[in-house]
């Protein structure tokens, strides 16, 4: 009988091992001074986005907003958060300037007595955008805050050519022109983005729902007929780097979770491809975490390294130094004596006495175990993760 419990006991610790959490939904109110038109909240709960969260109107004698958040079931005290009197970070909450916290004034507690900025909406209307570029310019893209300065995919209509470059044009739909920020690119990626600085609709002379400029040069012309499959092959790396990643323009442009891993050869040296490009800018990474970026020797950053498939097909390059070099686990705090390892995307705790909690860098509840012994993750994406043992804490990086 005693073996039957003791095998059910363990039945149930391993199941609460592999148990998720759902986050929590709650009402996050606030009050703000009285000329505030618009407000919007920004915090763990959306990236620290701006413009992602508007917030709803209640009460006018006060004047107070509120907005549904998601957020971790055991949301700890300290979880900010902050308001904002338009989409942009100048608009922030001036008094009190520092985040309001969780464990200060809950959700529903938090008063700002002033912001730096008031923004008054426009109504939104469709914005046409042409613009002058260099003949030399075979197609045209647009992108900024109305894509959410994604990659630049638009393509633009070419309209006419002279002795002065080339006309495309874009007509932008459902916009207030105070918020329309753009640029242009000469092919669909950041690796083609024009040399000069963003456009505006206000600050470029918009008009009767239409704006025209003129962008002077890009990064790189796009030519469709020279595509192919750059290889990259790293001939040196520090001593002890046990991966590497290519983190650049392709694909959807600059995003950590579509880093290039490269695959580490017999001789220490590292390769990696990537595919149907036709200009590139990429830099290379130890983890899937942007503190670990390569750099020069003396810790200064490096340019983005550039190639074309035409002229450079297969790419040889070297990297000096890490600015933060992982060896699979962060370094240990001084009060964190428990074992941990990281296998098949799994981590595993020993010694637990009574509980683990396991966060995503961004705070959310990923896992909870109650009990003592051993602990070991369900498989985990890559990246950084926070992990609680007894109330003691420490980074793990999964691969």
């Amino acid at each position: 009988m005693k073996k039957h419990y003791s095998l059910i006991l363990l039945a149930v610790l391993l199941s609460a091992a592999t148990m998720s959490y759902a986050n929590q939904t709650v009402k996050l109110r606030v009050q703000v001074p009285a000329q505030t038109v618009v407000c919007y909240a920004t915090g763990g709960f959306n990236g620290w986005n701006t413009s992602a969260t508007p917030m709803t109107k209640v009460s006018d004698s006060p004047k107070i907003f509120e907005a549904d958040i998601s957020v971790p079931d055991n949301v700890d005290a300290g979880y900010g958060f902050k308001f904002l009197a338009g989409p942009d970070w100048k608009y922030e909450q001036g008094d009190p300037s520092a985040d309001f916290t969780y464990g200060a004034v809950g959700w529903t507690g938090a008063v700002v007595n002033s912001f730096k900025q008031y923004f008054t909406p426009m109504t939104p209307r469709d914005i046409k955008v042409n613009v002058l570029v260099p003949s030399t310019t075979l197609f045209c893209y647009i992108t900024g805050t109305f894509a959410n300065w994604e990659q630049p995919t638009k393509q633009m209509t070419f309209v006419s050519q002279d002795q002065d470059g080339k006309v495309y044009t874009y007509t932008i739909p459902n916009i207030d022109p105070q918020l329309l920020e753009f640029k242009f690119a000469s092919g669909p990626s950041w690796a083609y983005e024009q040399t000069q600085g963003n456009f505006t609709y206000l600050g470029n002379g918009g008009d009767n729902n239409e704006v025209s400029v003129v962008c002077s040069g890009f990064k790189a012309i796009y030519d469709p007929v020279n595509v192919g499959d750059i290889t990259v092959n790293i001939t040196s790396v520090p001593a002890g780097t046990d991966s590497v990643y290519l983190v650049g323009s392709f694909k959807n442009g600059w995003k950590l979770e579509e880093a290039i891993p490269a695959t580490k050869n017999n001789d220490g040296s590292f390769t990696a491809v990537i595919t149907q490009v036709a200009d590139v800018e990429f830099k290379c990474w130890n983890r899937r975490d942007w503190a670990y970026e390569e750099c020069q020797p003396d810790g200064s950053n490096i340019p983005n390294r550039q190639y074309k498939f035409k002229d450079t097909p297969v790419a040889n390059i070297t990297i000096a130094k890490w600015k933060k070099m992982a060896t699979g686990i962060d370094e240990l705090k001084s009060d964190f004596t428990y074992p941990v390892s990281v296998s098949d995307r799994k981590v595993t705790v020993d010694g637990v006495v009574s509980g683990v909690s396991l966060y995503n860098i961004s705070g959310q509840l990923i896992q909870n175990f109650k009990g003592n012994g051993k602990f070991v993750s369900r498989p985990l994406t890559s990246g950084v993760y926070i992990l609680q043992v007894d109330n003691t804490e420490r980074k793990v990086m999964v691969d």
